[in-house]
């Protein structure tokens, strides 16, 4: 059994359903060994009940012979019922008043039975002397006139049987209804997991940015079919919700771009033309306020294609190359700042994604790496763990506190020590729209000193087929220095 099939079959012993059937079969075999032991008792009671009313007649009937023909008619009574040709389960014996056997089938009187008992239980060896099984005897005592002692028992050796041979068959019973309470919730609960299995995948294909998907729909009478049609209907009406601010959104961008960057080139020709220092500096401050605006609509506007990716379009990515061509972009300027820069990179580790977005996404924790580390170094690395590509950039910088390591990955959010430098805090918001869409578990820990950026891909078995297009983007290579936004 692979790891696939253990992590199903924890899956359903752990859900929600199997869980309720699993409670209400233990209430039903409560329920059912309750009432087998009722029907136990009850019957029982009644062959012991049975057995007490044969020995009542016997001693009846010994008592009116006893009063009819007197102690010799009770012997001969006694006699006749223990011949061989009447052999049955009845226990007698008659001793006088020393003791001293008179009749019945038994050689002595039980010694440990109690003179002043009336109803009494005790072990005997077969009456029959035929074996020695020793068995159990239910019997009734009483004196009879002139100092004798009349014993009239049964053996209940049968009954005893009987009992143990029927709680076995209980046992049985109750174990069976409580294998196929079991069996019938494991086959429950895994048409049930199956089901909204179909839904969780779906849901999670919508999360990682396919919002065609929708919920297979088998029958549309049942409950799961009827919560299935809401929730397509649900997921059209985002779609379409998502589409129209998806297309505000590309209007807003495009029609504020243009006017700004109408607005740059003039500053720039209004500074062409100016002599004043002055003025120049104004303009200048005007033309980089411009710079920035015109960045930060690039960022949201890759944000925005990063969260709204499909994985349809995922390609296989070699991050060997990738990771490379961030490292020759980004060496320079770390070591132009002072910084040791360093790559470990493990040969043919592969993942599918948009190639992009993933370079992009380097490439701001690269550039948040070398903007953040006054002194020390910057090191890239690329390895696998249990079979998954893990891209690592660390630094020796100030690092992030815990408490702020989940507020960063928000968009325009900016710590203090980080109020000084350039940017719009929209750096780490992409790199969580990236892996976000393509599947990838973000952890940033501590490097001491400094901050360690893990990216975790998920496993994938694919053979990198084509030929690499260039993986840094283009608005990196053209800015060259310039520091992509934390």
């Amino acid at each position: 059994m692979n790891r696939a099939s253990i992590a199903k079959l924890f899956n359903v012993f752990g859900s929600t359903t199997f869980r309720l059937v699993l409670a209400y079969t233990l209430i039903f075999s409560l329920s059912v060994g309750g009432l087998f032991y009722f029907v136990f008792w009850t019957t029982a009671k009644f062959a012991e009940q049975q057995i007490e009313a044969a020995i009542d007649s016997d001693v009846t009937g010994f008592k009116d012979t006893y009063a009819r023909a007197g102690l010799r008619g009770l012997v001969m009574a006694i006699n006749r019922r223990v011949e061989p040709d009447l052999r049955g389960d009845g226990v007698y014996i008659l001793v006088d008043s020393l003791g001293n056997h008179v009749a019945g089938n038994m050689n002595h009187y039980p010694p440990k039975v109690v003179v002043d008992d009336i109803w009494v239980t005790f072990p005997i060896t077969d009456v029959s002397s035929a074996t020695e099984k020793v068995g159990d005897v239910r019997a009734l005592q009483f004196e009879v006139p002139g100092g004798f002692r009349l014993l009239v028992g049964r053996d209940i050796r049968d009954a005893r049987k009987f009992r143990a041979q029927l709680v076995h068959s209980l046992d049985i019973g109750l174990a069976i209804t409580a294998a196929l309470g079991l069996i019938g919730g494991f086959v429950f609960s895994r048409t049930i997991m199956r089901r909204i299995e179909s839904i969780t995948r779906t849901c999670r294909r919508i999360m990682s940015g396919d919002l065609s998907q929708r919920v297979p729909v088998t029958r549309t009478t049942d409950e799961f079919g009827r919560l299935a049609l809401s929730i397509n209907a649900m997921l059209d009406q985002i779609e379409r919700l998502m589409r129209s601010m998806q297309q505000v959104s590309d209007n807003v961008a495009h029609d504020l771009r243009t006017p700004l960057t109408r607005l740059r080139s003039r500053l720039e020709s209004a500074l062409r033309q100016m002599n004043d220092p002055a003025n120049r500096e104004a303009v200048e401050g005007a033309v980089a306020d411009a710079d920035s605006l015109l960045a930060t609509f690039a960022a949201l506007l890759r944000i925005a294609r990063a969260e709204a990716g499909s994985q349809r379009n995922f390609v296989d990515l070699d991050l060997v190359s990738i990771t490379e061509d961030v490292a020759d972009l980004y060496g320079p300027l770390a070591e132009e700042k002072g910084l040791a820069f360093a790559s470990d990179i493990k040969p043919g580790l592969l993942a599918r994604g948009d190639r992009n977005l993933v370079a992009q996404a380097l490439a701001n924790l690269v550039d948040n790496a070398i903007k953040y580390t006054e002194t020390g170094s910057v090191t890239i690395s690329v390895t696998d763990r249990d079979h998954r590509a893990v891209l690592v950039v660390a630094d020796t910088g100030a690092g992030i506190a815990d408490e702020h390591k989940d507020k960063v990955l928000e968009r325009l959010v900016r710590l203090e020590q980080s109020r000084t430098s350039p940017g719009s805090g929209l750096g780490l918001s992409l790199v969580a729209a990236v892996a976000k869409s393509h599947g990838i578990e973000l952890l940033l820990r501590d490097n001491n000193p400094g901050l360690r950026v893990e990216l975790i891909f998920p496993r994938v078995e694919a053979v990198v087929k084509t030929a690499s297009p260039p993986t840094v983007p283009p608005a990196e290579k053209e800015a060259g220095s310039r520091r992509a936004a934390e």
